[in-house]
């Protein structure tokens, strides 16, 4: 690997590893963003909307654009914007302010995600999986350093504001740093297609459909999980810590998974099938189990499970599809945040009506069906290699 590569790759670590801590940090001082402004609690969910919005409305038209005018560009455009809605939510005194600087930081968060990802598969195609994992695991580290970081600079008298322009400040470097990153490759097959839109194209083939749809189920079933493990254990008396704790040994699966997904790389086709297998079966039996030390265990095993699903879809997209691979990554983006809204809402409906066990059928169907696509994505991919 070059030194140009090896650039690349430290700098979209860092990046991963900063988007985690953003999020979490995120996640952390929301409760405090609606209490500067007096939000109730049927409006405090519209901070939480609006962040999701932007990664639905952005990263798609912002994949496009970068197969139009080159990924390193859009990244640099996508950076600004995010700081921008940090620094705005910092400095606000009214609701409206403050939902458009969360409505930045949402578009531009995620919009970087999708473009670094696609950029991996432009750069390393061959080794994408292991690259992609990797990145992952970055934001998971991330994810669990963020309320950390919240919690330090709070004991140290910081309010919420604070917080959030030390986020940006970290920020700041890493966006000048985009400048080393290589430009991007020009492909032949984008050439003479510059009047179609590249989206759409990508919606009408069957592959990219089975992939997104994958990943919209895949998403919504890990947030849904991941929401309702402290609920989890609530429910039947139990401390809260235990669920925290389960919570944390769910994150750190995630993480020991997506270092093993990276390391056997060379095997990324088997690993996701017995990902999506066991992450059916762990999810089954959850909804049985009422021995804390095994449902612990076993949401541990699910981290372990969901870990290299979300990298490998990735991966597999963009390689597919790597002369659209910044418009295939940024409509992955979109499904899967589609799938991060919807499912904890829906999970939650049911919780509320037959109890938070009977919610996790919800998240066993959706790994269900997300393995039977697979298994026919791979049946296409087989035929089309065989003619």
């Amino acid at each position: 690997m070059s030194f140009l590569a090896q650039r690349f790759y430290i700098i979209c670590f860092i990046f991963m590893l900063l988007l985690g801590v953003n999020l979490s940090v995120y996640q952390s001082v929301i409760i405090d963003i609606n209490s500067s402004f007096n939000l109730d609690g049927a409006s405090a969910g519209l901070f939480v909307a609006l962040y999701f919005l932007g990664s639905l409305i952005v990263p798609a038209p912002a994949g496009e654009l970068s197969d139009r005018v080159g990924k390193k560009l859009v990244l640099m455009i996508a950076c600004v914007v995010f700081i921008t809605g940090i620094v705005v939510v910092s400095q606000a005194t009214g609701i409206i302010a403050c939902g458009t600087g969360i409505l930045l930081i949402g578009s531009g968060s995620c919009t970087i995600e999708g473009l670094f990802s696609a950029k991996i598969t432009d750069e390393n195609p061959n080794s994408s999986e292991k690259l992609m994992n990797f990145s992952q695991l970055f934001f998971c580290v991330g994810a669990v350093l963020g309320p950390i970081l919240a919690l330090s600079i709070k004991s140290l008298g910081a309010d919420w504001q604070s917080i959030m322009l030390i986020i940006a400040a970290l920020f700041l470097p890493a966006a000048v740093s985009l400048v080393l990153i290589p430009g991007d490759k020009k492909s032949t097959d984008v050439i003479g297609r510059k009047s179609k839109s590249y989206s759409l194209m990508l919606l009408k083939d069957i592959k990219f459909l089975i992939l997104f749809f994958s990943m919209l189920l895949y998403v919504g079933a890990e947030i849904g999980v991941a929401f309702s493990i402290t609920g989890y254990y609530s429910s039947t008396g139990q401390a809260s810590y235990t669920g925290e704790i389960a919570l944390s040994l769910f994150w750190a699966g995630m993480i020991i998974g997506r270092l093993i997904a990276g390391v056997l790389h060379k095997q990324s086709d088997k690993i996701m099938i017995i990902c999506l297998l066991t992450g059916t079966v762990f999810s089954l039996l959850l909804q049985f189990q009422h021995q804390t030390f095994i449902s612990t265990a076993l949401f541990f095993l699910l981290g372990l499970s969901f870990s290299a699903i979300w990298p490998l879809l990735m991966a597999f997209c963009t390689q597919i599809f790597k002369s659209f691979s910044g418009t295939a990554g940024g409509l992955m983006v979109v499904g899967g945040s589609i799938g991060g809204m919807t499912f904890p809402a829906l999970m939650g409906a049911v919780t509320g009506t037959a109890g938070v066990r009977a919610a996790m059928v919800i998240s066993t169907c959706a790994m269900a069906i997300t393995m039977t696509m697979y298994m026919i994505g791979r049946k296409i991919k087989k035929k089309e290699q065989a003619k």
